[in-house]
């Protein structure tokens, strides 16, 4: 994104920015040192299928995939966007171009609070009018990521106040068995409506021989 696509969106009256946060008993350079790693987001976060970075690394991309906003919707939702603010033990931000016409900025932040307490936040905004054609959906899902990144952020304390350490050790394993039964119920449906189309565009004669 651009300087004047990044005022642009400062200004823009499109949407106001989806944002919240909470506060956890856990200190902030231990919840800097568990979420720098993108790759173990989605055994926390909930909105998170997959990450592929293992750092966050500035002006480098970030590349994932969303989950669905209800479990039953057949999608995963990737994405591919620019690391424009890495602040150690603070925040992450990146920024999404889809051209022609959606420009997003999404932040993570870390606030150290003392004594062993830190404020997890998540901020969000979108332009373009790529963005107010399907208004109705992107407001819905950046919600549903401030949420469930809320959600997850309090995951972490309870793993944290229970073993005292946040890494791949402690997290729980990501249960991918509802996505793989999605995916078979999705191929079986498709291979029903391909049977479907293939009879009903089936020449006339061939129909005919067909039946008993």
């Amino acid at each position: 994104m651009t300087q004047e696509q990044s005022r642009q969106l400062d200004e823009s009256h499109d949407m106001p920015p989806v944002q919240g946060t909470v506060d956890i008993d856990v200190p902030a350079d231990v919840l800097w040192q568990c979420f720098r790693n993108a790759s173990l987001w989605p055994r926390w976060n909930p909105c998170m299928f997959w990450a592929n970075n293992r750092e966050l690394v500035l002006d480098q991309k970030l590349i994932w995939a969303f989950e669905p906003l209800r479990w039953w919707y057949f999608y995963k939702l990737p994405g591919v966007a620019n690391l424009i603010e890495v602040e150690e033990n603070r925040k992450v931000t990146w920024e999404v171009v889809v051209m022609p016409g959606l420009y997003a900025r999404h932040t993570y932040s870390i606030e150290d609070l003392g004594d062993g307490r830190s404020r997890f936040g998540s901020w969000e905004r979108a332009m373009g009018p790529m963005f107010r054609a399907l208004k109705f959906f992107w407001v819905a899902h950046f919600i549903f990521v401030k949420d469930q990144s809320l959600r997850g952020a309090q995951v972490l304390e309870e793993i944290y106040q229970r073993s005292g350490v946040l890494d791949s050790s402690t997290l729980p394993a990501k249960n991918y068995v509802p996505s793989i039964i999605q995916l078979l119920v999705l191929l079986n449906l498709s291979v029903n409506v391909l049977c479907a189309l293939g009879h009903l565009f089936r020449p006339r004669r061939l129909r005919k021989k067909a039946r008993p």
